[in-house]
């Protein structure tokens, strides 16, 4: 059976995601996340296995236990303000990472930022240092041309191409 210590827990929902028994609940609702945890007679451990605070542990069957719920607000990304993580979780981050590589040189907080923000901003300064010339001189980077042709505006048609060629591929 499972027990569960709220106070360790982090809301990264490993334990969900393992839990062959579907004994492990999950809902996220309004920039809120709630995890809970049924009454469980499968001694698998996968759960206790994959929780990195260690605030699962199983324990003989006893009809008396609770069922354990804990909840969480969900973190807004900096940028986009898209709720991805909760507190705990990027606490944990922060606390195994050293201090000088938490931001890059703009002063920019990676950890703070969404994982779709983050890839953004990544392929942007990716096509910057690999392409700098590739715009001027093919007709294809044209953004009327492209965004007209395919429905799309510029500044995203810019990062899909850079993106495409990048991969070494051809429109």
């Amino acid at each position: 059976m499972i027990r569960v210590d709220t106070s360790l827990c982090l809301g990264c929902q490993s334990c969900f995601n393992v839990c062959p028994g579907q004994n492990i609940i999950r809902n996220e609702t309004d920039g809120r996340i709630t995890v809970h945890w049924k009454r469980c007679k499968e001694e698998c451990d996968l759960c206790v296995k994959m929780c990195p605070a260690g605030a699962i542990t199983l324990v003989p069957w006893d009809e008396t236990e609770p069922e354990w719920e804990v909840s969480f607000d969900l973190v807004a990304c900096k940028i986009c303000g898209s709720r991805y993580a909760t507190e705990p979780m990027l606490k944990k981050i922060e606390s195994s990472l050293p201090a000088e590589i938490q931001k890059d040189s703009t002063g920019l907080e990676w950890i703070r930022i969404c994982p779709v923000c983050r890839r953004n901003i990544e392929a942007e300064s990716l096509a910057k240092l690999i392409l700098p010339g590739r715009r001027k001189n093919d007709w294809r980077c044209s953004w009327h041309f492209l965004a007209g042709r395919r429905g799309l505006y510029p500044g995203r048609m810019r990062l899909l191409y850079d993106l495409i060629i990048f991969a070494g591929m051809r429109i």
